[in-house]
């Protein structure tokens, strides 16, 4: 497989320790440990027979990007995507290739709300969703904020689907069961089990990090999926694995219900999540901290500096060496918990800080300012879209004229469904070709018959195959 770049590849001093991102290649063990007692098989066997109907492939179609034609070779390919163009070999096979990456996903609203990660569809020239039905939808991206690894896709089933109920995520602790359902290495409906072995988990992905980890089999593909507790609700989303290799460890991370509630909340209703925030940088307190700071414990946000227009923001209630224990009312545990209370609070609102400035308690009040959001490189789709195949004729094998695939554009239709530069097309919807008009005049029926495919017969390395080829609606 191909190296290739990818940004939740992340080069840290960590040794023989990578970052991986989960966009889906040796099977492994789904088993986190020993045999588990028939009870516990049994009531996670009900749990995923109730809920997996709602969990989902998610097929993004990447065109060619510079970096491509460069690889890194210091790292392997991070994902399942595999080259979609072309057969006879280019000077630069890298720059024109198209790519296909598998994620996961979950239907969060039975009108069609999907949600998955951000780094499975950002970049994308465009987004399917396949459900456990089988059936292949186009899908847009209705929100994705750029701060935290989560968006939303949206799909029109023309009827309501099956969907999953969020859990609460503050109640989990270190060993309660967990369940993982997605599609590693493009397995779909794979299911590994485990339990919960640490929850608050800062790996520095975000400001707001607040990961459970499990030691439940996570590998390439499962990106998006949910991570489910044993009623069945989903308690977090499987995003990043720690390996030394491209396969799993035992080291999983996902994000937590309760945040992706918050989010997905919110850009179900407006497609923006518009989250709040303090205009200071903060720091954990450290027990040597603690002494020289006079601060009752190790708890708290310690303000290392404010925001250049921050001290006009909230009038001088917060300056650098306070320390923020409470945030309305509620205790404020470390740096992140900090930023995250931020975050849901209403922009504008008063909140009430209680700190400890020199020893000394004391209340202010500061108003929530907006977090200054970026929006990521949502799938560039941009409406209407043609077939982007063109075809000629050549001499077969046998001197009889034959139809092949002389180029497939990225950004059509046809490069969706994997056809290949060089391919010769037999049989169009079981008819023969012999002229690329007569192929071309077959897939403009389908379209104007609102069929989104075309059966193709594909004749490939001396092999056939049927293929359906996505038409332009």
């Amino acid at each position: 497989m191909p190296a290739v770049n990818s940004k939740r590849w992340v080069r840290r001093a960590v040794p023989a320790v990578l970052l991986l991102s989960l966009a889906a290649v040796t099977p492994r063990s789904a088993m986190a440990g020993g045999q588990p007692d028939p009870t516990d098989a049994d009531a996670i066997a009900a749990v995923v027979a109730r809920v997996s109907p709602a969990v989902v492939r998610v097929i993004t179609v990447r065109a060619p990007r510079p970096e491509d034609a460069k690889p890194d070779t210091k790292v392997a390919a991070a994902s399942a995507e595999v080259p979609a163009s072309s057969s006879s070999a280019p000077a630069d096979p890298a720059a024109e290739a198209t790519t296909t990456a598998i994620g996961s996903g979950f239907i969060i609203d039975p009108s069609g709300f999907i949600a998955t990660n951000k780094h499975v569809v950002e970049g994308g020239s465009s987004v399917f969703v396949m459900t456990a039905d089988g059936v292949r939808y186009k899908a847009t991206v209705a929100g994705m904020p750029g701060t935290v690894d989560m968006a939303l896709l949206r799909i029109s089933a023309g009827h309501k689907l099956p969907s999953v109920s969020f859990g609460n995520s503050d109640k989990m602790r270190v060993g309660d069961t967990v369940i993982a359902i997605g599609s590693p290495f493009g397995f779909d409906t794979s299911v590994t089990s485990g339990i919960v072995s640490a929850v608050n988990r800062d790996i520095m992905e975000s400001p707001f990090d607040d990961y459970i980890q499990t030691d439940a089999a996570i590998n390439h593909g499962n990106s998006g999926g949910p991570l489910f507790n044993r009623q069945g609700e989903v308690v977090g989303m499987n995003s990043v694995i720690f390996s030394p290799s491209t396969g799993s460890s035992g080291l999983g991370f996902a994000l937590p219900s309760n945040e992706m509630q918050f989010v997905f909340g919110r850009l179900m209703k407006t497609g923006e999540v518009h989250a709040g925030m303090l205009p200071i940088h903060t720091q954990a307190v450290t027990w040597m901290l603690k002494q020289a700071l006079d601060t009752p414990d190790l708890q708290g946000a310690l303000v290392s500096s404010v925001h250049d227009s921050g001290d006009a923001m909230m009038h001088g209630e917060v300056k650098a060496g306070d320390v923020i224990l409470s945030f309305n009312g509620a205790k404020v545990w470390d740096p992140r918990d900090l930023a995250r209370k931020a975050a849901q609070a209403p922009i504008g609102s008063d909140a009430t800080l209680d700190i400890c400035r020199a020893g000394v308690h004391q209340t202010v009040h500061v108003a929530i300012q907006e977090w200054p959001e970026t929006k990521s490189a949502a799938p560039r789709d941009d409406g209407q879209r043609k077939l982007g195949l063109e075809l000629a004729s050549a001499a077969g094998d046998k001197g009889q004229q034959v139809v092949t695939v002389a180029s497939v554009d990225p950004m059509g239709t046809a490069a969706d469904s994997g056809i290949r530069k060089g391919d010769v097309i037999i049989e169009v919807q079981q008819t023969p070709i012999s002229e690329p008009d007569q192929a071309l005049r077959l897939f403009w029926v389908q379209s104007s018959q609102r069929h989104h495919f075309a059966a193709v017969l594909v004749e490939r390395d001396k092999k056939r195959s049927w293929m359906p080829l996505a038409v332009p609606d």
